[in-house]
């Protein structure tokens, strides 16, 4: 999935004003319900969900949580890489609302997707036998691991969070947010979208959810985080709200580590230089430079 877009805003409202059909099911039977329903959608990614899949000593499984309006087949870039290194590697679709053709996710209340990343984790972690995992997550998928551990069940249970183009501070959308304020149609839209996508006003960086995340800071005890963005984001704006202030943190700006790197907010997943820091985050000890060489290297 790689491609571009100069508007979010445009491409969610043509998806939230379509109501055609649900996507079709195909559930798991050895999984609770609530996870046959995250992973009804077939992944395209082979070795992806593999729950025989043991990780291997001193690795946990990985939990890949995708962005607005895409599903867990973003990862076919990233997911392949991983694998390939030994990893036990999971990702699921969440927030997808029936009405919305297409089955894209992220749509559905924060909170709600939350929730399915709850179910979907616990269980990878009860049939793997693990204790913790990783988690990697792309735009929103970046701060749902943070909800989780924060206000459900999932304290104690996320080793390392990296973060990609996360929206930790929320956005104005390049100040779209701002100039609807100004001219009072911001909040007399609200209603309508959020019969369709409510995640698109919680992740509007003056909301309430916003503020409660990072109620009391914007990192979690005893979790490993970093993040990478890039300063062509045009869905996160500013792209500094993509970093967590508290200390300890690691905050890159993909540019920083390649001059050359024109990725935009979408195709951060896809680039060479973006998948390198990912696996430097992830196994620290076998850190490679994450450099413009990353462009033209393999894995």
């Amino acid at each position: 999935m790689k491609f571009s877009i100069t508007s979010v805003l445009s491409a969610a409202s043509a998806v939230v004003l379509l109501a055609l059909s649900a996507v079709p099911a195909s559930a798991l039977p050895a999984a609770p319900a609530a996870v046959q329903n995250i992973e009804k959608r077939a992944s395209e990614i082979k070795g992806l969900n593999n729950y025989s899949c043991k990780p291997a000593k001193g690795q946990r499984p990985i939990v890949l949580v995708h962005a607005t309006l895409l599903t867990l087949n973003s990862w076919d870039d990233v997911a392949p890489v991983l694998i390939k290194r030994g990893y036990c590697v999971y990702a699921l679709t969440y927030g997808v609302n029936n009405a919305v053709p297409g089955g894209f996710g992220g749509l559905n209340s924060i909170e709600s997707s939350a929730q399915e990343l709850s179910d979907f984790t616990n269980n990878v972690l009860n049939k793997t036998g693990s204790s913790q995992v990783d988690i990697v997550g792309h735009s929103q998928g970046g701060i749902l691991a943070r909800y989780w551990i924060k206000y459900l069940d999932g304290k104690g249970k996320v080793y390392r969070h990296v973060g990609v183009s996360p929206i930790n501070h929320g956005t104005t959308l390049s100040s779209i947010v701002t100039i609807a304020k100004t001219f009072g149609i911001f909040y007399p839209s609200q209603e309508l979208f959020d019969k369709f996508a409510p995640s698109f006003y919680e992740m509007v960086n003056t909301s309430d959810f916003i503020k409660k995340l990072n109620a009391g800071g914007d990192v979690a005890p005893g979790v490993i985080h970093s993040n990478i963005a890039t300063k062509f984001d045009e869905v996160v704006t500013p792209y500094q709200t993509c970093f967590q202030q508290d200390a300890g943190v690691t905050n890159i700006l993909l540019q920083d580590l390649c001059l050359l790197s024109l990725n935009e907010h979408l195709t951060m997943v896809n680039s060479n230089v973006v998948i390198q820091f990912i696996l430097n985050q992830l196994d620290p000890a076998s850190a490679k430079t994450a450099n413009c060489l990353s462009i033209l290297k393999g894995f």
